[in-house]
Protein backbone atom coordinates (compact mmCIF):
# COMPACT_ATOMS: atom_id res chain seq x y z
CA UNK A 1 0.00 0.00 0.00
CA UNK A 2 2.93 2.31 0.98
CA UNK A 3 4.77 1.31 -2.12
CA UNK A 4 1.94 2.04 -4.72
CA UNK A 5 1.38 5.75 -3.09
CA UNK A 6 5.27 6.39 -3.45
CA UNK A 7 4.50 5.36 -6.98
CA UNK A 8 2.37 7.46 -7.33
CA UNK A 9 4.13 10.69 -5.68
CA UNK A 10 7.42 10.09 -8.23
CA UNK A 11 4.67 9.86 -11.41
CA UNK A 12 3.27 13.15 -10.11
CA UNK A 13 7.05 14.95 -9.74
CA UNK A 14 9.00 16.07 -12.68
CA UNK A 15 11.93 15.08 -13.88
CA UNK A 16 15.28 15.00 -11.91
CA UNK A 17 13.65 15.39 -8.67
CA UNK A 18 14.52 15.21 -5.27
CA UNK A 19 12.24 15.17 -2.64
CA UNK A 20 12.84 15.23 1.28
CA UNK A 21 9.62 13.87 3.23
CA UNK A 22 10.44 14.31 7.59
CA UNK A 23 8.57 12.45 10.33
CA UNK A 24 8.85 15.55 12.77
CA UNK A 25 10.31 15.91 16.29
CA UNK A 26 8.58 16.81 19.66
CA UNK A 27 9.58 19.85 20.90
CA UNK A 28 10.41 20.60 24.46
CA UNK A 29 7.83 21.94 26.68
CA UNK A 30 10.15 22.48 30.28
CA UNK A 31 13.13 21.10 31.56
CA UNK A 32 13.81 17.48 29.90
CA UNK A 33 9.74 17.09 29.48
CA UNK A 34 8.86 16.76 25.60
CA UNK A 35 5.08 17.27 23.97
CA UNK A 36 3.58 14.63 23.01
CA UNK A 37 4.87 13.53 19.54
CA UNK A 38 2.52 14.38 16.49
CA UNK A 39 4.04 12.44 13.39
CA UNK A 40 3.69 14.42 10.21
CA UNK A 41 0.98 13.32 8.22
CA UNK A 42 2.39 13.57 4.90
CA UNK A 43 5.40 11.12 5.96
CA UNK A 44 2.64 8.88 7.56
CA UNK A 45 0.92 8.06 4.76
CA UNK A 46 4.23 7.11 2.42
CA UNK A 47 5.71 5.16 4.90
CA UNK A 48 3.38 4.15 7.88
CA UNK A 49 5.83 4.96 10.41
CA UNK A 50 4.74 6.58 13.04
CA UNK A 51 8.31 7.49 14.97
CA UNK A 52 10.49 10.81 15.01
CA UNK A 53 13.42 12.04 13.80
CA UNK A 54 13.03 10.08 10.44
CA UNK A 55 13.56 11.50 6.85
CA UNK A 56 12.38 9.58 3.38
CA UNK A 57 13.97 10.63 0.47
CA UNK A 58 12.73 10.55 -3.28
CA UNK A 59 15.17 10.77 -5.86
CA UNK A 60 13.03 10.93 -9.29
CA UNK A 61 15.73 10.36 -12.74
CA UNK A 62 14.80 9.39 -16.37
CA UNK A 63 11.66 7.60 -15.15
CA UNK A 64 12.99 5.69 -12.41
CA UNK A 65 12.53 6.61 -8.88
CA UNK A 66 14.80 5.52 -6.18
CA UNK A 67 13.45 5.54 -2.11
CA UNK A 68 15.44 5.74 0.90
CA UNK A 69 14.60 6.04 4.42
CA UNK A 70 16.81 7.70 7.50
CA UNK A 71 16.63 6.31 10.57
CA UNK A 72 18.12 7.09 13.67
CA UNK A 73 20.66 4.20 14.96
CA UNK A 74 19.64 1.77 17.97
CA UNK A 75 20.93 3.40 21.46
CA UNK A 76 20.94 0.39 24.15
CA UNK A 77 21.00 3.18 26.79
CA UNK A 78 18.35 5.32 25.55
CA UNK A 79 15.88 2.06 25.54
CA UNK A 80 16.44 1.37 28.81
CA UNK A 81 14.53 5.33 29.40
CA UNK A 82 12.18 5.96 26.61
CA UNK A 83 12.19 2.43 24.71
CA UNK A 84 14.29 1.58 21.51
CA UNK A 85 14.68 3.02 18.30
CA UNK A 86 12.87 1.26 15.75
CA UNK A 87 15.15 -1.38 13.75
CA UNK A 88 15.80 -1.29 10.07
CA UNK A 89 14.55 -5.07 9.85
CA UNK A 90 11.33 -2.84 10.88
CA UNK A 91 11.48 0.11 9.29
CA UNK A 92 11.70 -2.23 6.25
CA UNK A 93 8.79 -4.42 6.80
CA UNK A 94 6.20 -1.58 8.05
CA UNK A 95 7.60 0.73 5.25
CA UNK A 96 8.41 -1.77 2.12
CA UNK A 97 11.33 1.12 1.93
CA UNK A 98 13.93 -1.27 1.48
CA UNK A 99 17.53 1.37 1.54
CA UNK A 100 17.56 1.96 4.96
CA UNK A 101 20.34 4.72 6.30
CA UNK A 102 21.24 5.99 9.62
CA UNK A 103 20.76 9.60 10.68
CA UNK A 104 24.92 9.85 11.22
CA UNK A 105 25.40 8.95 7.81
CA UNK A 106 22.85 10.76 5.90
CA UNK A 107 25.04 13.59 4.65
CA UNK A 108 27.41 11.31 3.33
CA UNK A 109 24.03 9.33 0.96
CA UNK A 110 22.66 13.51 0.42
CA UNK A 111 25.77 14.43 -0.98
CA UNK A 112 26.00 11.85 -3.22
CA UNK A 113 22.57 12.02 -4.08
CA UNK A 114 23.22 15.47 -5.21
CA UNK A 115 25.89 14.71 -7.45
CA UNK A 116 23.45 11.76 -9.32
CA UNK A 117 20.88 14.64 -10.04
CA UNK A 118 23.55 16.74 -10.90
CA UNK A 119 24.89 15.15 -13.80
CA UNK A 120 21.98 15.76 -15.45
CA UNK A 121 21.25 19.33 -14.65
CA UNK A 122 23.47 22.69 -13.32
CA UNK A 123 21.39 22.60 -9.63
CA UNK A 124 19.17 20.17 -8.26
CA UNK A 125 15.32 20.78 -7.90
CA UNK A 126 14.54 19.99 -4.06
CA UNK A 127 11.14 19.35 -3.39
CA UNK A 128 9.92 19.96 0.31
CA UNK A 129 6.38 20.80 1.75
CA UNK A 130 6.94 24.20 2.53
CA UNK A 131 2.86 24.86 3.20
CA UNK A 132 3.03 27.14 6.89
CA UNK A 133 -0.40 27.70 8.92
CA UNK A 134 1.23 30.77 10.00
CA UNK A 135 3.75 33.19 8.60
CA UNK A 136 6.15 32.78 11.17
CA UNK A 137 5.77 29.29 12.13
CA UNK A 138 9.02 26.79 11.28
CA UNK A 139 8.07 23.24 10.39
CA UNK A 140 11.05 20.41 10.45
CA UNK A 141 11.24 20.68 6.51
CA UNK A 142 11.81 24.42 7.16
CA UNK A 143 14.76 23.63 9.65
CA UNK A 144 16.05 20.74 7.02
CA UNK A 145 15.88 23.81 4.07
CA UNK A 146 17.86 25.96 5.99
CA UNK A 147 20.75 23.16 6.99
CA UNK A 148 20.47 21.82 2.88
CA UNK A 149 20.79 25.43 1.80
CA UNK A 150 24.07 26.42 3.85
CA UNK A 151 25.64 22.55 2.60
CA UNK A 152 24.25 23.37 -0.79
CA UNK A 153 23.37 27.26 -2.36
CA UNK A 154 22.75 26.62 -5.68
CA UNK A 155 19.78 24.22 -4.73
CA UNK A 156 15.87 25.18 -6.48
CA UNK A 157 13.36 25.26 -3.80
CA UNK A 158 10.17 23.81 -4.83
CA UNK A 159 7.40 23.07 -2.54
CA UNK A 160 6.07 20.04 -2.62
CA UNK A 161 2.81 20.60 -0.54
CA UNK A 162 0.54 20.29 -3.62
CA UNK A 163 1.45 17.07 -4.94
CA UNK A 164 1.36 15.27 -1.46
CA UNK A 165 -1.99 16.99 -1.20
CA UNK A 166 -3.38 15.45 -4.31
CA UNK A 167 -2.62 11.98 -3.28
CA UNK A 168 -4.12 12.26 -0.01
CA UNK A 169 -7.16 14.53 -1.21
CA UNK A 170 -8.67 10.94 -2.85
CA UNK A 171 -9.34 8.05 -0.11
CA UNK A 172 -8.38 4.12 -1.18
CA UNK A 173 -10.31 1.38 0.44
CA UNK A 174 -8.06 0.83 3.38
CA UNK A 175 -8.24 4.81 4.69
CA UNK A 176 -12.20 4.35 4.15
CA UNK A 177 -11.91 1.77 6.57
CA UNK A 178 -9.89 3.48 9.30
CA UNK A 179 -11.84 6.17 8.76
CA UNK A 180 -15.18 3.95 9.84
CA UNK A 181 -13.57 2.67 12.73
CA UNK A 182 -12.78 6.02 14.34
CA UNK A 183 -16.34 7.02 13.37
CA UNK A 184 -18.09 3.87 14.63
CA UNK A 185 -15.55 4.38 18.49
CA UNK A 186 -16.92 7.84 17.94
CA UNK A 187 -20.77 6.89 17.95
CA UNK A 188 -20.46 4.27 21.18
CA UNK A 189 -18.95 6.88 22.67
CA UNK A 190 -21.41 9.55 21.87
CA UNK A 191 -23.98 6.90 22.66
CA UNK A 192 -22.90 6.70 26.50
CA UNK A 193 -22.89 10.53 26.53
CA UNK A 194 -26.87 10.51 26.07
CA UNK A 195 -26.81 7.27 28.37
CA UNK A 196 -26.19 9.57 31.31
CA UNK A 197 -26.53 13.40 30.61
CA UNK A 198 -28.93 14.53 32.82
CA UNK A 199 -29.71 18.41 34.19
CA UNK A 200 -27.32 19.79 36.75
CA UNK A 201 -24.22 17.32 35.40
CA UNK A 202 -21.17 19.34 34.62
CA UNK A 203 -20.08 19.69 31.15
CA UNK A 204 -16.59 18.26 31.92
CA UNK A 205 -18.46 15.22 33.84
CA UNK A 206 -20.76 14.14 30.67
CA UNK A 207 -17.30 15.04 28.49
CA UNK A 208 -15.58 12.11 30.71
CA UNK A 209 -18.37 9.38 29.33
CA UNK A 210 -16.67 10.43 26.10
CA UNK A 211 -13.17 10.19 26.78
CA UNK A 212 -14.17 6.68 28.91
CA UNK A 213 -15.26 5.02 25.41
CA UNK A 214 -12.13 6.23 23.87
CA UNK A 215 -9.71 5.03 26.27
CA UNK A 216 -11.39 1.80 26.30
CA UNK A 217 -10.73 1.38 22.59
CA UNK A 218 -7.42 2.46 22.13
CA UNK A 219 -8.34 5.37 20.73
CA UNK A 220 -7.28 9.44 21.10
CA UNK A 221 -9.30 12.26 20.57
CA UNK A 222 -9.31 13.98 16.75
CA UNK A 223 -8.99 17.75 18.62
CA UNK A 224 -10.59 19.11 21.83
CA UNK A 225 -13.56 17.90 22.39
CA UNK A 226 -16.62 20.62 22.60
CA UNK A 227 -19.23 20.06 25.27
CA UNK A 228 -21.21 23.38 24.79
CA UNK A 229 -24.76 23.57 26.94
CA UNK A 230 -27.09 26.52 26.51
CA UNK A 231 -25.51 29.68 25.56
CA UNK A 232 -22.21 27.86 25.47
CA UNK A 233 -23.57 25.60 22.37
CA UNK A 234 -23.43 28.97 20.10
CA UNK A 235 -19.64 29.69 20.68
CA UNK A 236 -18.17 27.98 17.85
CA UNK A 237 -14.92 26.48 19.72
CA UNK A 238 -16.43 26.52 22.90
CA UNK A 239 -13.55 24.54 24.74
CA UNK A 240 -14.01 25.51 28.45
CA UNK A 241 -16.45 22.81 29.04
CA UNK A 242 -16.86 23.59 32.96
CA UNK A 243 -20.46 24.71 32.86
CA UNK A 244 -23.01 23.32 34.87
CA UNK A 245 -25.76 21.74 32.50
CA UNK A 246 -29.49 23.50 32.92
CA UNK A 247 -32.84 21.46 32.85
CA UNK A 248 -34.74 22.40 28.99
CA UNK A 249 -31.21 22.90 27.55
CA UNK A 250 -29.58 22.16 24.71
CA UNK A 251 -25.94 20.35 24.73
CA UNK A 252 -23.88 20.80 21.63
CA UNK A 253 -20.89 17.57 21.03
CA UNK A 254 -18.71 18.06 18.68
CA UNK A 255 -15.76 15.89 18.85
CA UNK A 256 -14.55 12.64 17.65
CA UNK A 257 -12.43 9.31 18.17
CA UNK A 258 -9.06 9.20 16.44
CA UNK A 259 -7.85 5.48 15.30
CA UNK A 260 -4.36 5.37 13.96
CA UNK A 261 -4.71 9.27 13.10
CA UNK A 262 -8.01 8.40 10.90
CA UNK A 263 -10.52 11.09 12.57
CA UNK A 264 -13.77 11.13 13.06
CA UNK A 265 -15.38 14.98 13.50
CA UNK A 266 -18.99 14.35 14.78
CA UNK A 267 -21.45 17.17 15.89
CA UNK A 268 -24.81 15.84 17.81
CA UNK A 269 -26.67 18.17 19.69
CA UNK A 270 -29.24 16.65 21.90
CA UNK A 271 -31.86 17.79 25.39
CA UNK A 272 -29.93 17.78 28.69
CA UNK A 273 -33.54 16.04 30.10
CA UNK A 274 -34.12 13.85 26.99
CA UNK A 275 -36.68 16.07 25.59
CA UNK A 276 -36.89 18.70 23.02
CA UNK A 277 -39.15 21.95 23.42
CA UNK A 278 -41.13 23.00 20.67
CA UNK A 279 -38.65 25.97 19.70
CA UNK A 280 -35.52 23.93 20.42
CA UNK A 281 -37.59 20.65 17.97
CA UNK A 282 -38.18 23.68 15.34
CA UNK A 283 -34.67 25.04 14.90
CA UNK A 284 -33.43 21.37 14.95
CA UNK A 285 -35.85 20.32 12.28
CA UNK A 286 -33.69 23.20 9.94
CA UNK A 287 -30.56 21.83 11.03
CA UNK A 288 -31.36 18.33 10.29
CA UNK A 289 -33.20 19.17 6.88
CA UNK A 290 -30.54 21.69 5.69
CA UNK A 291 -27.94 18.67 6.80
CA UNK A 292 -29.75 15.88 4.42
CA UNK A 293 -30.45 18.52 1.62
CA UNK A 294 -26.76 19.62 1.59
CA UNK A 295 -26.09 16.26 1.16
CA UNK A 296 -28.51 15.24 -1.24
CA UNK A 297 -25.93 18.00 -3.77
CA UNK A 298 -22.67 15.85 -2.80
CA UNK A 299 -21.28 14.85 -6.39
CA UNK A 300 -18.33 14.85 -8.23
CA UNK A 301 -17.37 18.03 -9.57
CA UNK A 302 -19.30 20.24 -6.80
CA UNK A 303 -16.87 22.66 -4.55
CA UNK A 304 -17.12 22.92 -0.89
CA UNK A 305 -17.74 26.68 -1.51
CA UNK A 306 -20.75 25.88 -4.05
CA UNK A 307 -22.31 23.61 -1.15
CA UNK A 308 -22.37 26.33 2.07
CA UNK A 309 -23.59 28.83 -0.87
CA UNK A 310 -26.62 26.60 -1.60
CA UNK A 311 -26.97 26.41 2.45
CA UNK A 312 -27.35 30.10 2.73
CA UNK A 313 -29.56 30.39 0.45
CA UNK A 314 -31.53 27.03 1.90
CA UNK A 315 -31.32 28.82 5.21
CA UNK A 316 -32.39 32.16 4.04
CA UNK A 317 -35.93 30.84 3.02
CA UNK A 318 -35.88 28.44 6.10
CA UNK A 319 -35.54 31.18 8.15
CA UNK A 320 -37.32 34.03 7.09
CA UNK A 321 -40.91 32.01 7.06
CA UNK A 322 -40.58 31.70 10.93
CA UNK A 323 -39.26 35.44 11.64
CA UNK A 324 -35.82 35.56 12.15
CA UNK A 325 -34.94 37.73 9.48
CA UNK A 326 -36.68 40.88 10.39
CA UNK A 327 -35.74 43.67 11.70
CA UNK A 328 -32.32 43.56 8.94
CA UNK A 329 -31.21 40.16 10.71
CA UNK A 330 -29.45 38.34 7.34
CA UNK A 331 -28.69 34.23 8.15
CA UNK A 332 -24.89 35.80 9.12
CA UNK A 333 -26.49 36.40 12.21
CA UNK A 334 -27.71 33.29 12.80
CA UNK A 335 -24.62 30.91 10.88
CA UNK A 336 -21.08 32.09 9.94
CA UNK A 337 -19.03 29.10 9.66
CA UNK A 338 -18.24 26.85 6.62
CA UNK A 339 -20.38 23.77 5.79
CA UNK A 340 -17.59 21.32 4.97
CA UNK A 341 -14.04 20.63 5.33
CA UNK A 342 -11.98 17.64 4.33
CA UNK A 343 -11.26 15.14 6.47
CA UNK A 344 -8.75 12.03 7.08
CA UNK A 345 -5.28 11.77 9.03
CA UNK A 346 -6.07 15.61 10.03
CA UNK A 347 -9.35 16.78 11.03
CA UNK A 348 -9.14 19.74 8.87
CA UNK A 349 -7.37 17.74 6.18
CA UNK A 350 -5.06 18.99 3.27
CA UNK A 351 -6.85 20.32 0.45
CA UNK A 352 -6.30 22.63 -2.46
CA UNK A 353 -8.03 26.44 -3.22
CA UNK A 354 -11.51 25.87 -5.68
CA UNK A 355 -11.07 22.21 -5.43
CA UNK A 356 -13.61 20.28 -7.11
CA UNK A 357 -14.61 17.10 -5.74
CA UNK A 358 -14.34 13.58 -7.36
CA UNK A 359 -14.89 9.99 -6.48
CA UNK A 360 -13.00 9.21 -3.07
CA UNK A 361 -12.99 12.50 -1.30
CA UNK A 362 -14.40 12.38 2.45
CA UNK A 363 -15.37 15.34 4.43
CA UNK A 364 -17.60 16.91 6.50
CA UNK A 365 -21.32 18.11 6.02
CA UNK A 366 -22.47 20.84 9.51
CA UNK A 367 -24.80 23.25 9.17
CA UNK A 368 -25.94 25.06 12.63
CA UNK A 369 -28.01 27.28 13.81
CA UNK A 370 -26.86 29.39 16.48
CA UNK A 371 -29.99 31.87 18.63
CA UNK A 372 -27.81 33.59 21.27
CA UNK A 373 -30.36 35.40 23.09
CA UNK A 374 -32.53 32.01 23.31
CA UNK A 375 -29.83 30.09 24.12
CA UNK A 376 -29.69 27.83 21.55
CA UNK A 377 -27.09 26.51 19.88
CA UNK A 378 -27.57 23.54 17.14
CA UNK A 379 -25.18 21.97 14.73
CA UNK A 380 -25.64 18.22 13.34
CA UNK A 381 -22.16 17.22 11.35
CA UNK A 382 -21.59 14.13 9.07
CA UNK A 383 -18.70 12.33 7.81
CA UNK A 384 -19.28 11.54 3.68
CA UNK A 385 -17.63 9.50 1.15
CA UNK A 386 -18.38 11.12 -2.59
CA UNK A 387 -18.95 8.10 -4.90
CA UNK A 388 -19.59 8.51 -8.85
CA UNK A 389 -22.90 10.07 -8.72
CA UNK A 390 -23.00 11.20 -5.45
CA UNK A 391 -22.33 10.63 -1.10
CA UNK A 392 -22.64 7.84 1.34
CA UNK A 393 -22.84 8.59 4.87
CA UNK A 394 -20.02 7.22 6.72
CA UNK A 395 -21.60 8.15 10.09
CA UNK A 396 -25.45 7.30 9.17
CA UNK A 397 -25.06 5.13 12.50
CA UNK A 398 -24.83 7.77 14.62
CA UNK A 399 -28.67 8.80 15.66
CA UNK A 400 -29.65 12.36 15.13
CA UNK A 401 -33.29 12.43 14.35
CA UNK A 402 -35.63 14.23 16.73
CA UNK A 403 -37.65 11.35 17.19
CA UNK A 404 -34.52 8.67 17.27
CA UNK A 405 -32.69 10.87 20.19
CA UNK A 406 -35.69 10.81 22.45
CA UNK A 407 -36.94 7.57 22.13
CA UNK A 408 -33.03 6.72 22.92
CA UNK A 409 -32.75 9.13 26.02
CA UNK A 410 -36.37 7.51 27.12
CA UNK A 411 -35.21 4.01 26.89
CA UNK A 412 -32.13 4.74 29.33
CA UNK A 413 -34.33 5.47 32.09
CA UNK A 414 -36.49 2.53 31.84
Amino acid sequence: MYQKRRELLAASLPENALLFVLSGKAPYSVGDEQYPFSVDRHFYYLTGLDRENMMYVLVKKKGKAQHMLVIERYDEAMAKWVGGRILPEKARQISGIEQIVMEDEKWQRIHFLMQYVLDALPSVPVYLDLKKQEVDQKRESHLFLEELMKKYPNIQIHDASSYLTKLRLVKDEFEVNQLKKAISVTNKAIQNMMSHVKPEMGENELEAYFDFVLKCHNCKHSFPSIVGSGKNGTILHYGDNNQVMKDNTLVLCDLGASYEYYNADITRTFPVNGKFSERQKQIYSIVLEANEYIMSLVKPGETLRGLNMKLIEFYEKKLDEIGLLNNGKTVSDYYWHGVSHMLGLETHDVSLSDYKLEEGNVFTIEPGLYLEDEEIGIRIEDNVLVTKDGCINLSKDIIKSVEDIEAFMADRNE
